[in-house]
């Protein structure tokens, strides 16, 4: 159990960067901080952003998956 404990800390904290680094990447109605850093979030996923959006869900439901299992396992002992 100590092995899948790691691993689902390990996939929690990955989606947890990963979720700031594309929201903030992400281009919207104002531009945001993806137009201060010249639009590089534009430029490196396209023009249309549906796949990131898509991208985005998927790390979503990753990052709850990944907590819900957290929280199941909290109170189990190793044995």
């Amino acid at each position: 159990m100590g092995f899948v404990r790691i691993l689902l800390w390990v996939v929690f904290f990955a989606t947890a960067l990963l979720l700031a680094v594309l929201i903030l990447l992400q281009e919207g109605k104002g531009g945001g901080l993806a137009e201060a850093f010249g639009g590089a979030g534009a430029e490196t996923f396209g023009v249309k952003s549906g796949g990131v959006n898509k991208v985005t869900f998927v790390l979503a439901g990753v990052y709850m998956a990944s907590a819900v299992l957290l929280h199941a396992t909290w109170g189990q002992d190793a044995a």
